[in-house]
């Protein structure tokens, strides 16, 4: 395993540079089978998978220049489900930043972005709800991704920071731009609270496609409307534009078959005078900005820009606590306030059909940016579209605007404005 102790990609070191004491930037993902789990059988799945994915079965070894992305030596132990989302610390980071847990008829993986993107945590969970299945029914199941195969090396390519692969483009940098924060910065890291809806996916592909778009400008389009009308509910201020983070899957223009972190963000933006513009206008505008944002060039630009910045020879002299501090300092000022909201889309999760009958549904659920109150995740599985938004403060502002928008629109209506 030690064969595979690896330099952080260059996504990592800004996760890292972001811990705080109550917050880290997690995934968590829950798989609701159709039985009660067998915690020892779920213990025996894990001990199959781990050494399949020693960069994400992993933790971070701080260094005085740098952090070391470590495999761990043992499988980690399942645990009861202690609650959503609590804090990894410093301690759990750099022995094992990927936690297993379950409840009644649910495996839960909880994983530190700073591991993989959606991609690779997909590729993970799905795996081990393989080895569970088989272990518990005796169904083979056939394997590609994202059931991947657990006797199998890890591939080289899988374990490649691709960012340096294509950081050969001319660096391009995207300036900041100061957006609207949503109310509830201050609201307690200690609670976070979720509120998910199941949709028919075939319903959202559908009003998708009535305004011509593809569901994530969609999507985006809806969440800004409603982002803008609180705005104009809250604020006695002068109004911000709106401008929803979408993270965008780097596989789908550059090929890679990477496991590690390898997503960059469009940025559509809705400007103040723009309240007025119905969700068809809008959609349309959107569409366009992340088409451009998607441009293989634009793409290409931004990577380099980033790397060169990582790769560069003062940042290396620089001691890995007063990088992640000034790193730290910088998100704060130029990072958060960039967008009002992330809005992730990991697409479809394709199992295979044999395991469609034992995994009854996915869920996502993602800890909210450090000093902004909500995150959005989204996936779709076995023809449901999931959406949760989830908060830190404990009063909800943002979900009545926006699901009551989204299923006025569905069904046929147009949104009020």
């Amino acid at each position: 395993m030690q064969r595979f102790k690896s330099d952080i990609d260059n996504s990592a070191i800004l996760y890292l540079a972001l811990i705080r004491k109550d917050h880290t930037n997690i995934f968590r993902f829950t798989l609701t089978l159709t039985e009660e789990i067998i915690p020892e059988l779920l213990q025996k799945a894990v001990e199959r998978v781990y050494r399949r994915f020693p960069l994400i079965f992993a933790g971070f070894r701080p260094g005085f220049f740098k952090y070391t992305q470590v495999p761990v030596t043992a499988a980690p132990h399942v645990k009861p489900d202690p609650g959503c989302l609590i804090t990894m610390t410093r301690e759990e980071i750099a022995r094992c930043a990927y936690r297993v847990y379950y409840r009644e008829n649910q495996i839960i993986v909880e994983a530190f972005h700073a591991l993989s993107d959606g991609y690779g945590i997909a590729a993970s969970f799905s795996t081990m709800a393989a080895e569970y299945i088989n272990l518990r029914y005796g169904i083979e199941i056939p394997k590609g991704y994202p059931v991947m195969d657990c006797s199998d090396e890890p591939a080289p390519e899988e374990l490649e920071d691709d960012y340096l692969k294509y950081a050969d483009a001319k660096p391009l940098h995207m300036p900041s731009r100061y957006s609207y924060q949503l109310p509830g910065k201050e609201a307690s890291h200690d609670v976070i609270h979720d509120d998910p809806h199941w949709y028919p996916l075939d319903d959202v592909l559908a009003a998708a496609r009535r305004h011509g778009v593809s569901m994530t400008a969609f999507l985006s389009a809806v969440m800004a409307q409603s982002v803008m009308e609180v705005q104009q509910l809250e604020s006695s201020k002068r109004t911000r534009p709106v401008r929803i983070m979408v993270p965008i899957d780097l596989r789908r223009i550059f090929p890679s078959k990477t496991l590690r972190n390898f997503i960059l963000y469009a940025l559509p933006t809705m400007e103040p005078e723009e309240k007025d513009l119905s969700i068809q206008e809008l959609a349309q505008k959107f569409s366009l900005q992340i088409k451009n944002h998607l441009r293989k060039e634009n793409l290409g630009g931004i990577i380099a820009y980033n790397v060169r910045t990582q790769a560069s020879a003062l940042f290396h002299m620089v001691p890995s606590m007063v990088k992640c501090g000034l790193m730290r300092l910088a998100y704060r000022f130029f990072g958060e306030s960039n967008s009002s909201i992330t809005f992730t889309n990991l697409g479809n999760i394709a199992l295979p059909e044999v395991m469609v009958p034992y995994v009854k549904s996915v869920k996502l659920t993602m800890t909210p940016r450090a000093r902004s109150p909500y995150n959005c995740g989204m996936l779709s599985y076995n023809g449901e579209f999931f959406i949760n938004l989830c908060r830190f403060p404990e009063e909800s502002k943002l979900e009545s605007v926006f699901f009551g928008k989204l299923e006025t629109i569905m069904n046929g209506g147009e949104a009020e404005r």
